[in-house]
């Protein structure tokens, strides 16, 4: 059989037995700085206009079908109420309790969900009650769920999630909250498909296993074209016995949902509403240095994750983990994108061979990338904003794009980070507040991850240049044409891979240090004891600053760089790499598949976690 392109080197000849060409023999000797620097490679002239032209057919065919779908929609009064996907809302509730008033804070995001999968976007035995109630139109339903996170209240461990169906009307299918939950069959009506002010209607059904429910509700009109709902709903046990009469007056606003309620019950009464963002807390955002101690000591052990819900209980973990690279916190917590749709589940250890999720957030869109600065969780979206949370589900912040930004931010600092999108523009923010410290367009779109370092944020354009800026006020120090796809800084030098070959720059100058071919496709590139480490689906290596190549890899597909340790996972096996280059540790790895051509692993303080397209995974980590 032929050898593939990943299997053997680029020869600008052919070339007819690799096996027969020695290794570079320069590769284990420094470089000669005299050597003069390569030629630029001449750029198609081309090229962009075909990409632009593809890029213009996907958005005319996208448009056409969202165009499609919108005629088809039955649009309704109450859908008018309804608030976006990836709406954020902050609020107050007093809490009153006989003569006793509480307040607390809390965040709700709203997601626009449809079919089975929005439906399986909870905990497990919640999401099976809710099945049944809407098993006649699984296919077709229309959801909002909102999900509500206390801010700053350890008490409240877990969140307060409801989800409607918004077919025609607005339908309450489902409540669980910290200390209670209820699944209504037929669901609940709160805003009827043609509601208006002077509309009463009326409800009768199951909202328990134990207990029925009665409802009777009307629509005054409110200010500013909101609408005012007020009612009563009675709760019976399923015997007719009446158990407790709740009160409740909501206001909904246009594409707000409800803005302020109240709701009331023996001598227990809760108001809440919409308040300002408020101002930025404290929040860890750097990064303690993860030591292993003795990974050859290190033993596998296969981890599902599981769901549990406060009223339901024990489930499995429904929906699917998405492709975006997990992350963790300092914290200690897993955080995971899902797909179908796009939310973020933190999870954390709960037995031996369990983990749970213990919150779930909802960013808006699909999430791009994921990152974790200390207990600052950021991710990028398609709806061209960066999103933050804190460790504990409370989104802090978010920042809105230019343009898709589709690789994660990079560290500069303990307290900042800079992020560049696809329209090559590029920002240095604060992690805690997302507030910007400056700008700058590079002049070319951007679809590489920049690099940080030596007091240079380095970008790398798809126009052909590699450019390097002040970190502390985003001027341009320097450029070099030069089409990068991997960067990063070592001591006085910035390493630019470029199509098979590696580039040495002086970060002061730009300049020319040396140039290192290797071989095989890119896969990943990390800077490790020194030295930077070139991964790719052939023949990786280890060069050091000086050039010089000081060990040779085999094929790794990714890379994980601890504080005096390196794992770098092949396609078959994983091996552990100490700050000295030896190789400590080594195991087989599961085989590949065509949905899983990745090893995402996370690096832990007691060992690695690799996880694959499922909510099961692997942890390796001293037994003792």
């Amino acid at each position: 059989m032929p050898a593939t392109e990943d299997q053997q080197p680029w020869s600008p000849f052919p070339v007819q037995d690799w096996s027969t060409l020695p290794a570079d023999p320069l590769g284990s000797v420094a470089v000669n700085p005299t050597w003069p620097a390569p030629q630029p490679p001449q750029r198609s002239w081309w090229r962009p206009f075909i990409v632009f032209g593809l890029v213009a057919a996907l958005v005319a065919g996208a448009a056409f079908v969202a165009t499609s779908v919108g005629v088809a929609a039955r649009v309704t009064t109450a859908a008018g109420y309804l608030p976006p996907d990836g709406a954020a809302s902050y609020e107050r509730t007093d809490t009153t309790r006989e003569l006793k008033t509480t307040v607390g804070l809390a965040v709700t995001e709203s997601a626009r969900l449809s079919g089975v999968a929005g439906l399986l976007s909870t905990d497990g035995a919640f999401a099976s009650k809710m099945l049944g109630e809407a098993r006649a139109d699984h296919g077709r339903v229309q959801l909002l769920r909102t999900t509500t996170t206390a801010i700053n209240d350890p008490a409240a461990v877990a969140q307060t999630v409801r989800f409607y169906r918004v077919n025609t009307g607005v339908e309450l299918l489902g409540v669980s909250t910290p200390s209670e939950g209820y699944v209504y069959s037929p669901a609940l009506v709160l805003l009827p498909a043609d509601v208006r002010a002077g509309s009463q209607w009326s409800g009768t059904g199951s909202a328990s296993d134990t207990l029925d429910y009665r409802s009777e509700l009307r629509a005054e009109e409110g200010n500013g074209g909101c609408l005012n709902v007020i009612g009563e709903v009675r709760y019976l046990s399923k015997e007719g016995q009446l158990g407790r009469v709740v009160t409740i007056s909501q206001t909904w606003c246009p594409r707000q949902g409800i803005v302020a309620e109240s709701q009331s019950f023996a001598d227990i009464r809760t108001l809440t509403s919409r308040i300002d963002p408020p101002g930025p807390s404290v929040h860890v955002t750097s990064n303690s240095p993860i030591r292993w101690t003795a990974p050859q000591r290190w033993t596998v052990k296969s981890m599902n994750t599981i769901s549990i819900n406060p009223t339901f209980g024990q489930g499995p973990m429904v929906g699917s983990p998405s492709a975006v690279h997990p992350v963790s916190t300092e914290s200690g917590l897993v955080i995971r994108a899902t797909i179908g749709p796009t939310d973020l589940v933190a999870t954390t250890p709960k037995t031996l061979t369990e983990w749970t999720s213990i919150w779930r957030v909802h960013p808006g869109g699909t999430v791009l990338s994921l990152s974790a600065f200390g207990n600052v969780i950021i991710a990028t979206t398609s709806n061209r904003q960066l999103v933050a949370y804190s460790d504990v589900g409370v989104r802090l912040w978010q920042l809105s794009l230019d343009d898709l930004a589709p690789t994660s931010p990079v560290r500069i600092s303990d307290s900042d980070a800079v992020v560049v999108d696809l329209g090559g523009e590029v920002r240095r923010f604060d992690l805690s507040t997302g507030t910007v410290l400056w700008q700058h367009d590079v002049g070319s779109d951007v679809n590489v991850s920049p690099a940080a370092g030596a007091g240079l944020v380095v970008i790398m354009d798809r126009g052909g240049a590699t450019t390097a800026f002040e970190q502390g006020t985003g001027q341009r120090r320097w450029d070099q044409e030069m089409q990068g796809s991997a960067a990063t800084v070592i001591g006085d030098s910035v390493i630019v891979v470029q199509d098979q070959t590696v580039h040495a720059l002086w970060t002061t100058t730009g300049s020319h240090r040396w140039v290192r071919p290797i071989f095989g496709t890119l896969t990943d590139m990390v800077s490790f004891a020194g030295q930077v480490v070139v991964a790719t689906k052939s023949q990786s290596v280890i060069v050091s600053g000086e050039g010089v190549v000081s060990q040779r890899l085999g094929p790794v597909l990714t890379l994980t760089a601890t504080q005096d340790h390196l794992v770098a996972w092949g396609p078959t096996e994983a091996r552990v790499i100490g700050s000295d280059g030896a190789a400590i540790g080594r195991w087989d790895l599961p085989a590949l598949t065509l949905s899983q051509q990745d090893r995402p692993a996370v690096a832990a303080s007691q060992g690695v976690l690799l996880f694959g397209n499922d909510w099961t995974f692997q942890v390796r980590e001293d037994a003792s």
